[in-house]
């Protein structure tokens, strides 16, 4: 059965446990109980929520941080009592030990203004409108240790991710217009399989991509270039692009002078260009639903193909290109399905060929059975009739013969 926690205490092996109580920042319990602020969390904000599942999992909830999820055996403590008369008291029930001037200048969360927030989301296609794409790499971390390199996952500001290209191209009427923007993250945490990709793509030295790939530069450029022109932005699927752009901007946004600042802020209008194809799929139909497919993938239904795919500017071109088939299956007519038939008519039920095969197949099983009836063997009927054995045996004992009068007998009576 489910249930609402307000503190939970997380087992880690070779480390301090972890403890998590409601609407307060991540402690470290010490050897000795006691209480301080846990500095991996020091981005994440307050605990917001603290809820076990019917698997016994425990699932928490950050201001400013992804969703964790412990297992049953990682839970060395919890509790879903009130937190009260005070915090300090509710832990020392517990045996805790919260300092009573407890040290959290340094490890505020960041008070991030709203950035790149919706205030509108498109459900057709506008006619002046900038496309944007993202492409990601993962970040790693450096370690040696007895003569080995070794590369172990890295997480900024909770994040495993971050953005390696940044595209955009401007279009009015399906033509494309002057803004073309195509830049790539020199990120230190990124694997050097990354660096060499943007140096092959770029064909720029060294220092030049790096010093194009300065992402205080990329993001104030971007700002300039797209998000000033305040032109409604489409993405094929918004949800990830939209999410790491603000939080490269907000990393950034004290250094971004006010006016670059009042541009972030400002609400902006929202394209989704694969929840639009929701809409083409379900048009005329008598279901709505969510199917969530690829890009390039559809592209290949209308006989498009991409020679870089996962390239951001490639891709961005190439939902122009879908986006242009789209709208145009949407401004049509669906085609409704209608009864089906064959293709020709019955031939009728009695023609007078059909009658005389039907009035001579009569009189052979007529015949047949009246033979039988006078004694004759099987073999003696088939030679009279030229009928074979099997023949014989399947008129005397299952042959179903239609009679005069269009009815149906099973066999015929002797006669």
């Amino acid at each position: 059965m489910s249930s609402t926690l307000t503190m939970l205490e997380r087992r880690i092996s070779n480390n301090l446990n972890c403890l998590y109580l409601l609407n307060r920042p991540v402690y470290q319990v010490q050897t000795d109980k006691r209480l301080t602020l846990a500095k991996e969390y020091a981005l994440a904000g307050n605990v917001t929520a603290i809820f076990q599942d019917e698997q016994q999992r425990c699932h928490i909830s950050f201001t400013h941080r992804n969703e964790l999820v412990i297992a049953e055996k990682k839970v060395l403590t919890c509790s879903d009592a009130n937190i009260s008369p005070s915090y300090h008291d509710f832990l020392q029930s517990f045996g805790y030990d919260l300092p009573t001037e407890e040290p959290v200048g340094t490890l505020t969360p960041i008070n991030r203004p709203s950035i790149l927030m919706p205030a509108t989301m498109l459900t057709s296609m506008p006619d002046h409108y900038i496309i944007i794409d993202c492409e990601f790499g993962n970040l790693f971390r450096r370690t040696s240790a007895s003569n080995t390199i070794n590369w172990q996952v890295f997480k900024f500001l909770g994040l495993k991710t971050n953005i390696f290209q940044l595209s955009a191209i401007s279009f009015k009427d399906h033509r494309q217009t002057a803004i073309f923007f195509n830049r790539y993250f020199d990120n230190p945490n990124f694997l050097p399989e990354k660096k060499l990709t943007g140096l092959a793509e770029t064909e720029l030295a060294l220092p030049e991509y790096k010093r194009q790939g300065d992402a205080l530069a990329i993001i104030q450029t971007f700002i300039s270039q797209v998000l000033t022109p305040q032109l409604p932005l489409v993405f094929w699927d918004q949800t990830q692009d939209i999410k790491y752009l603000r939080r490269a901007i907000a990393t950034h946004y004290a250094e971004l002078t006010p006016k670059e600042q009042a541009v972030v802020t400002a609400p902006i209008t929202i394209f989704d260009a694969q929840a639009f194809t929701n809409t083409i799929i379900n048009h005329g139909n008598h279901k709505s639903g969510y199917h969530d497919l690829p890009l390039n993938g559809l592209a290949a239904l209308f006989n498009i193909t991409n020679p870089n795919q996962h390239n951001a500017i490639w891709d961005v071109q190439t939902t122009e290109l879908v986006m242009r088939k789209m709208t145009h299956l949407y401004a049509q007519t669906p085609v409704k399905t209608v009864q089906p038939a064959p293709i020709f008519a019955p031939t009728p039920a009695s023609t007078p060929a059909m009658r005389t095969r039907q009035q001579s197949k009569h009189a052979k099983y007529a015949l047949v059975h009246k033979l039988h009836a006078r004694g004759k063997t099987y073999r003696e009927i088939a030679a009279v009739t030229g009928i074979s054995i099997s023949g014989v045996n399947y008129i005397l004992k299952k042959a179903v013969t239609t009679s005069p009068t269009n009815g149906v007998t099973s066999g015929l009576e002797s006669v």
